[in-house]
Order: C-alpha cells, then structure tokens, then sequence
C-alpha cells in the first residue's frame, strides 16, 4: 500500500468546522474513487499575510492499495481531477510525498466528530532504518492503550537516508494532553526516539478522518462462529469493526485471521467451556499490513446449538458486557428461544 501525504492551502475561513461540514459529501465522494482506502484531512491556521489575510495549512492524507490505483487518480493531474472534481476540495497542492505503507493500527471507528492529527517525520541512515522501523512498530500498541484512534506508518528513501513518518488520529486534543503530559505538540516517547531527535518533525493539525472502504453499519457488531471457529455469519456493523468486507470474513477461520498469540486463544476456549462466557482481547489482520485492536465477548451456543456469537468492539470504544451481548443477541435474533440456566461449550 502506498501514503500520499499533500501538503497545500485551502481557503480561508476554512477550520475544522468547516471541514466537519465537508465530512458527509467526502465519505460519498471518496467511496467512487478507485483504489482510495482511507482519506483524512487536517487544517489548521497559519499566521496572517500582509494583507492581513488568514491563510489556513493543509494535509491531505490518502492510503492506496496500490501505486496504479493511485497513479490513475493523481498522476495527470491531481488539482483538477482528484481534489478538484472527484473530491471537490480546493487545495492549492505545495507538494506531495509518497510512502510505502509498512504498518497500520486501529483502535476505533472513524471519529464522527472533528479529530487531532499529528505527522511525525524522523529519518535515520541506511544502517539504521531497520531500528527506527521498529522503534516506532513497537509504540502502537502503548499509544493504543493512551487513546490512538488510527495510525499508519509508512517509509521511502531520501537521498542515503531512509525517511519514516508515522501519520496519528486522535478523538481530541485532551485524550493527547494526557498521553503526552503536556502540550499536544510535545512528541510522544522521546527517551526511545533520542537517537534521530536531531531528525525529527512534527506537524499538527485539526481534521476528519473517512474510511470509505468500510462496510456501512447495519445491526449490532456480532459474528457467529462454528465449533471449529469459522465464521458463519456476521453484520455489516461487526465486519466494519474488524476493517472486512463481510462477504470477505464468512468462511474464514478465527485463528486464520487473528494477529494474537494462539496460546491466548486457548486459554479463552479453556475459560468459555468452564463458565461459559468469555471476555478478551485481540488484534486481528486487515489489508495492508495492518492490526485493528478490539474487545470482545463470547457465549457458546447463541443463537443456537453448535453456534458461537461474539460480540465485538474496537479497543478504544467501550469494553462490551454480558448486557450488551443480552441485547445484540435480542436484536440480532429475536425469535430464538432463550435457555434458563448456566451455558457451556458442547463436550464440557
């Protein structure tokens, strides 16, 4: 996968309430542009010209499937075409650089409201770049823990150098007060990241985020697996969560698709045949190198025998109790009848 990050103006008076207002018509935009797997925009005012104008900073922050996609897209020219006609965004482009996606996080949904985006480029030399690359892998699952929304990490080659950048969204400028103890523009673990603190830049802005990939929400997020763990049906609302399309995750086994030490997954098949019910954590695999982080709550038996239902939220969203799987159950299937009593995997 391919990160294009523009950088560029967008006309004044154009905040982060503005851009709020854009959100809708991107997302319907951005869903008929080939190859486009996430878009996310950032603004933020820049200091006044001489004519007292106030020109307001732009990045524009795209993921492609690939660099054909992409290339269709932007590579005659983007200020008409991508930005000007199928967006209708009204960046004057500066410059655009291109990244080789090596790694994506995803904590939470796409925020509805305006998020914080932070663009932190650091480089190292050609000796170095493995480190530096796993440096910042091995932060996602801490930032995650503080409040990370999404992040991608992406890198190229700059002359002898190798550049990485890692593009982050937060809920809000609070949630990255309290990860960074101070201001939101203080740079997050700078003990590890002292090596290349010589190298390193950090931009913020206000901004949306639009995943148009995504399937769009329809029932609770549950999927149904079998005794051997395959997914036999799922919502849209659970597939979205788990960044697939549906019709991608039936018939794919649990194990098959999930990131997490399969000694975890055993000992929560060993916790479900004994009580019943089972609360966890997992990361699971999309596309591109990528991990959503989610919460998840297990009943054996639901909705019927020999099926499994799972309830499932991303990590940054609440834990889901034995109540809410009570009422997506209910939702999801109203006519099924509901035992007294303790419930145990079959065989137990």
């Amino acid at each position: 996968m391919i990160l294009r990050i523009a950088l560029g103006r967008l006309p004044s008076g154009t905040d982060a309430a503005a851009l709020l207002e854009l959100r809708g018509r991107l997302a319907r935009a951005a869903r008929h542009v080939g190859g486009l797997d996430s878009l996310i925009v950032g603004a933020r005012r820049a200091r006044p010209g001489d004519d007292g104008d106030i020109p307001v900073e732009a990045a524009i922050v795209t993921a492609w499937r690939d660099a054909e996609s992409m290339a269709r897209v932007t590579g005659h020219d983007e200020q008409d075409r991508f930005l000007g006609q199928l967006l209708r965004l009204p960046l004057k482009i500066d410059r655009a650089d291109h990244y080789e996606i090596v790694a994506r996080t995803f904590a939470a949904l796409p925020p509805e409201t305006t998020a914080y985006l932070r663009i932190v480029t650091v480089r190292a030399r050609p000796n170095e770049e493995a480190r530096l690359l796993q440096t910042l892998r091995d932060r996602h699952p801490h930032l995650v823990a503080m409040g990370l929304v999404a992040s991608h990490l992406g890198r190229r080659v700059v002359g002898s150098e190798c550049e990485a950048v890692t593009v982050g969204v937060w809920p809000d400028r609070a949630t990255m007060r309290a990860a960074t103890g101070g201001g939101p523009e203080r740079p997050l673990f700078e003990a590890e990241l002292s090596d290349w603190a010589d190298t390193l830049h950090l931009d913020t802005y206000d901004g949306i985020e639009i995943a148009p990939r995504l399937p769009a929400a329809s029932g609770p997020p549950i999927l149904i697996v079998d005794d051997e763990l395959r997914i036999v049906d799922v919502t849209s609302t659970a597939a979205a969560a788990l960044g697939w399309e549906p019709v991608d995750l039936v018939g794919r086994s649990m194990g098959e698709l999930s990131a997490t030490d399969p000694g975890a997954f055993a000992l929560d098949l060993v916790e479900l045949r004994r009580n019943g019910s089972v609360a966890g954590e997992a990361k699971w695999q999309v596309s591109g190198a990528g991990e959503v982080f989610i919460r998840y709550r297990t009943r054996p038996d639901e909705p019927i025998h020999g099926r499994h239902a799972v309830l499932v939220h991303r990590w940054n969203e609440p834990a889901p109790t034995e109540g809410d799987l009570d009422a997506a159950l209910a939702t999801a299937f109203p006519l099924r009848e509901v035992e007294p009593g303790p419930r145990g995997m079959p065989g137990t």
